[in-house]
């Protein structure tokens, strides 16, 4: 499992208000839904006020981690060495929830399982640990939609709701909240309202640093040259004149978002763009790290030991790549300095620590190198590799680190892998596997295998055989496929 935040805290009552920062900011950044987060911090609140009253140590440290499972579940966990209080076992045997009775540990007992039902207490070589799981994270882009006619509102929210998580709001201000709070990238508007028009909450967005995370579409009753006019000065990536069809609908919302990336990736026409050299080896760049249209990125400095750089801000569309850049130019400018590539994890970490670039995001971010017939790799956050054998059989390694910027003491550690038996390397974002299961990746493997594809060839079917549907993609996808000249 993938480890996104692991860090040891002396518990106090300020530490509590900061791991509920930390859940919020990372929680936000992979897209769970508002509910969830909101779950996730009242049940971590509850635990640890119920370890800081019933704890008399003078010295109390809790580990509080978080880590990526398989099928889109997050597993949260707190461990401890103080004498054990589990609270689960702190009630009488018959007490009941509805029994109006207040009982010591009673209301945290019903409070987490009524959250999390997975969540559990156990003692392992004299630690407590205490862990519930978020299943079902949802990805889906948060979208918010303003309209005062409560039939439009629940109309367009059955349109979209596949697609998107819909935020409904019947006026202005409760939007101006959501714009505020919600982490949305996508705005769809009523331009005539109750009190008005929606043009001063356009004005307002304009003045604010908002709309640079923002697509707005906006719906109009009125045609007129004027009006259009008057629109489009105020920003608006698209009008729809009603009434509007769901097609109509979907199209444009996926035209706005998409509007920096192609739809379909035409492999043929990129092969002599995709194809980098690092010393022995040829590597293969597909997706969004070629087209450039969201948080994936990757580089090829100019070093010794000719290493690649592959990288996920996380978030969506424009706002994403423009962060991508501000990483891209300090990592251009520290391997300048030809700090050893042991250092760059650590001097970039400190940098997102302290907040001197990407305030507002997270990113993974994997350096990998070949030496020696071996791969070496430095993980913050990101998938680790993937080795195909010279038999066929598909390896996930095992090699990652906290992400980036959410502690200082943190030392990323060095990984390696013996490539004598690997005919392909593949490094991705997490996005080529959102879209589809290991398993799939697994069945094309041993079909290209068995039809006796190699090198570039193998390559560029496995990227064609591995696309899915545009309707059905999940997230950006990016993949690398290294292998021999």
């Amino acid at each position: 499992m993938d480890c996104l935040y692991q860090k040891t805290f002396n518990l106090d009552w300020p530490t509590v208000s900061e791991i509920r920062h930390i859940l919020k900011h990372v929680l936000t950044a992979i897209s769970v839904k508002n509910q969830d987060i909101d779950a996730a911090g009242l049940v971590a609140t509850e635990y640890l006020t119920n370890l800081l009253r019933h704890s008399d140590e003078t010295a109390r440290f809790v580990q509080f981690s978080m880590h990526k499972l398989a099928d889109k579940q997050l597993l949260i966990e707190f461990k401890d060495s103080m004498p054990s209080y589990d609270l689960f076992n702190q009630q009488p045997n018959q007490w009941q929830i509805d029994s109006g009775e207040l009982v010591e540990g009673g209301m945290g007992v019903a409070l987490i399982k009524h959250y999390f039902p997975n969540a559990s207490y156990k003692i392992v070589d004299q630690q407590n640990i205490f862990s519930f799981c978020l299943t079902n994270i949802d990805k889906r882009p948060t979208l918010i939609y303003i309209d005062d006619d409560k039939a439009q509102l629940a109309l367009l929210n059955a349109y979209l709701s596949e697609h998107f998580q819909v935020i409904c709001c019947e006026d202005s201000e409760s939007g101006w909240q959501e714009i505020l709070t919600s982490g949305a990238t996508i705005l769809l508007l009523d331009h005539k309202l109750k009190n008005g028009t929606s043009e001063p909450l356009l004005k307002k967005l304009n003045q604010s640093n908002l709309k640079t995370n923002l697509s707005v579409v906006m719906l109009t009753g009125d045609d007129s040259e004027e009006l259009i006019k008057r629109i489009n000065l105020l920003g608006v990536d698209d009008y729809l004149v009603k009434p509007v069809s769901k097609t109509r609908l979907l199209q444009s919302i996926e035209r706005i978002v998409h509007r920096f990336s192609a739809l379909k990736y035409l492999i043929n026409e990129e092969r002599m763009q995709t194809k980098q050299k690092i010393g022995e080896f040829n590597a293969y760049n597909f997706g969004s790290i070629i087209s450039q249209n969201g948080g994936d990125f990757c580089m090829y400095p100019h070093q010794q030991q000719t290493p690649v750089i592959i990288g996920d801000m996380m978030g969506h569309g424009i706002t994403a790549l423009k962060e991508s850049f501000a990483i891209k130019g300090f990592l251009s400018g520290c391997l300048a300095t030809q700090i050893p590539l042991t250092d760059v994890l650590k001097t970039l970490n400190q940098a997102l620590y302290e907040q001197r670039l990407c305030k507002n995001s997270l990113v993974t971010l994997l350096i990998g190198f070949i030496e020696n017939n071996t791969l070496h790799w430095f993980n913050a956050g990101h998938p680790a590799p993937c080795v195909i054998t010279t038999q066929g059989k598909l390896l996930q390694l095992s090699g990652t680190d906290p992400l980036l910027g959410l502690s200082d003491d943190h030392q990323y550690q060095h990984y390696r892998y013996d490539l004598s038996d690997v005919a392909q390397i593949l490094l991705f974002t997490d996005g080529w596997l959102d879209n589809q299961k290991m398993s799939e990746v697994d069945q094309i493997i041993a079909k290209l295998t068995h039809d006796n594809l190699h090198s570039e060839e193998f390559a560029y079917a496995l990227w064609q055989a591995s696309q899915v549907k545009l309707s059905a993609e999940i997230d950006d996808a990016s993949l690398i496929v290294i292998n021999k000249h």
